[in-house]
């Protein structure tokens, strides 16, 4: 049971080190051209993410109180989709979810109520 958690525990907690040690060394504008996609929330905010590759996680960056950089992770999770939507879950904050759907609509979710909708625009990769 140990090993079993540890296998999967590990590998996030790597990529959140790694992401956050990049967030600590760049310059906070080369964290922002990276990102891939805008969020236009339904309460008139845009949220920039970077959606990787397979899908598989949601990145944020912001900057918080006196320009620190903050890193956010949605991680999918595995075997929670239907044919629409897709799940993620922020795994340091299990209550934050955020559910994705074919369509662009995005919700963010915390303990069960839905704080804001919105609609995710990927960028086109060049």
């Amino acid at each position: 049971m140990i090993n079993s958690l540890s296998s999967k525990v590990f590998p996030a907690i790597l990529l959140i080190a790694v992401l956050m040690s990049q967030a600590c060394t760049s310059p906070m504008t080369n964290l922002m051209e990276t990102h891939n996609g805008v969020i236009e929330w339904s309460s008139g905010t845009s949220e920039y993410v970077n959606v990787s590759l397979t899908a598989e996680y949601l990145t944020f960056v912001d900057r918080g109180f006196a320009n620190q950089r903050h890193v956010v992770i949605y991680s999918r999770i595995d075997g929670a989709s239907d044919a629409r939507c897709e799940y993620y879950v922020n795994e340091p904050n299990p209550k934050a979810r955020l559910t994705l759907c074919d369509d662009g609509e995005i919700k963010l979710i915390q303990g069960g109520n839905t704080l804001n909708v919105g609609r995710l625009k990927i960028f086109e990769r060049s």
